[in-house]
């Protein structure tokens, strides 16, 4: 039996145990019924825009907690644990810009709220834009699961969680990536391109199907919008469109252009909400699925950006010409010299068998040394005007000076070794050798005069490529 100074002594300590226990009961009933509360959402400076468009929209009657956590005691748990962690992360100043808040289909779906049957049988058409909503239930595209916080997001002006039209093309109107840097698996984000996807199907047919659950969006104009009625005027220009619709007139006859070119996703779009470095980068997939659904949902615009689509676009885009329809691959050659896109020269092996510009590896890009405007020599009096190098430009950089003296030692040399390979030619050409070499070595003589540069743009390029054409013709010699 314990003496009485130890029973005393548990029940001191005990009482403060017991009391101990009731405080942190009550502190966190108190903690979760607060932070429960629609104003304290708005207690952090960040959050004021999205407080104050859920004030505006249409779920302003709907607490903040019914849409951002998920029924179930277990989410209930989860988002307070969570929100007690970012109480940690902001006292330590590891807080980002922007909010990290998604909302979960089940909330959407909650008792109460909407139903699977209503929002199937609800097929909205404004007069601008049409939409129905079964067609989007349970579908997949690139990977992602189309949920209710695909379309509905928070970034259409003072609205909350109203639809974005612009997302809509994300998908309809956007063809598949296309990873211009990194590797195969997609596992560097740099430089993938997107480009709009033509109408390859009739207006309102089905789209083929692409995988197990997954089939590629229609992207026929008709699918989102319907041709206006009637005869409208346009400049004063009367047009009905019912009539070329009857002759077969497909909508991009006359609106080619009407979505511009997304702009590429580069590593840099990360860092704007992450402190890591882009090592840590998932794969294009598993971004989509991180970032598209689960408790990091952001907006497709964070990544993709805004792609315009709509008549400006193609007013613009008429104003803008694309001058590549037309000139195709106007300095291929050039571009070709400077970045050293070519496979090496053959038989060539190691780091140095295929010398890159020291320029280009230092991201000197044209305007670097094309400084000074002149016109056109072809077109003098047309009023357009080309830029061309100026050795001064190099003084920006370098020892002033610097340009003076090796831009002719380059282009001396070059052109030296130039005659002397081509004399070179002209012999083998008269004694009748293996017409293949020849071809071959003036088709790399072409190269380095079609450049015009003279070694400028990369001398040791230059110069390999005509030490090249000088062993063709000895191997054509045998």
């Amino acid at each position: 039996m314990p003496r009485f100074p130890e029973r005393l002594r548990f029940r001191r300590w005990g009482k403060w145990i017991i009391l101990g226990f009731v405080g942190f009961a009550l502190l966190g009933t108190v903690s979760v019924e607060v932070t429960s509360r629609n104003d304290f959402c708005n207690s952090c400076h960040i959050m004021e825009p999205y407080y104050t468009s859920w004030s505006h929209g249409s779920h302003k009657n709907v607490d903040c907690v019914e849409c951002h956590i998920s029924p179930g005691v277990t989410n209930f748990v989860s988002a307070k644990l969570n929100g007690l962690g970012q109480v940690v992360d902001d006292v330590l100043n590891r807080t980002s810009t922007k909010p990290s808040a998604s909302v979960n289909e089940l909330s959407c779906l909650r008792g109460g709220c909407h139903t699977t049957e209503t929002l199937e049988k609800r097929v909205l058409n404004n007069g601008v834009f049409k939409f129905d909503h079964s067609k989007h239930f349970n579908q997949k595209h690139l990977g992602v699961e189309i949920t209710c916080g695909t379309c509905h997001s928070h970034v259409k002006g003072v609205e909350h969680f109203e639809v974005n039209t612009g997302v809509c093309i994300n998908c309809h109107l956007v063809g598949s990536p296309t990873l211009v840097a990194g590797d195969a698996s997609g596992k560097q984000m740099a430089e993938i391109h997107f480009r709009p996807r033509a109408n390859g199907s009739a207006h309102g047919a089905e789209p083929p199907k692409v995988g197990e659950g997954e089939k590629v969006p229609p992207s026929s104009c008709t699918t989102c919008h319907d041709a206006p009625k009637g005869e409208i005027s346009f400049r004063g220009q009367p047009f009905e469109h019912a009539k070329f619709l009857a002759f077969g007139a497909t909508c991009e006859s006359c609106h080619e252009g009407v979505t511009a070119t997304p702009p590429p996703i580069d590593d840099g779009r990360c860092l704007q909400c992450h402190t890591f470095g882009i090592e840590r980068s998932l794969g294009s997939h598993e971004m989509h699925k991180v970032h598209t659904t689960g408790h990091h949902k952001i907006e497709c615009f964070s990544c993709h950006g805004a792609i315009r689509h709509g008549p400006g676009v193609q007013a613009a885009s008429l104003e803008t010409f694309d001058c590549n329809r037309c000139h195709v691959d106007q300095h291929a050659v050039q571009r070709r010299t400077y970045f050293n896109i070519s496979e090496p020269p053959h038989g060539a092996q190691g780091p140095e068998s295929n010398p890159i510009s020291p320029m280009f590896v230092a991201h000197v890009d044209c305007t670097g040394c094309h400084t000074d405007e002149r016109p056109m020599t072809a077109k003098p009096n047309s009023g357009a005007m080309v830029k061309v190098a100026n050795p001064a430009s190099c003084d920006r950089c370098h020892q002033a000076g610097l340009g003076e003296r090796m831009i002719p030692l380059w282009q001396r040399s070059t052109r030296a070794l130039y005659d002397e390979v081509e004399a070179q030619v002209r012999r083998a050409e008269s004694e009748q050798r293996d017409p293949a070499s020849l071809a071959r070595a003036r088709d790399l003589l072409e190269l380095v005069k079609s450049d015009g540069s003279w070694g400028v743009h990369n001398p040791r390029y230059t110069q390999s490529i005509l030490e090249q054409a000088r062993q063709v013709i000895s191997g054509g010699a045998k």
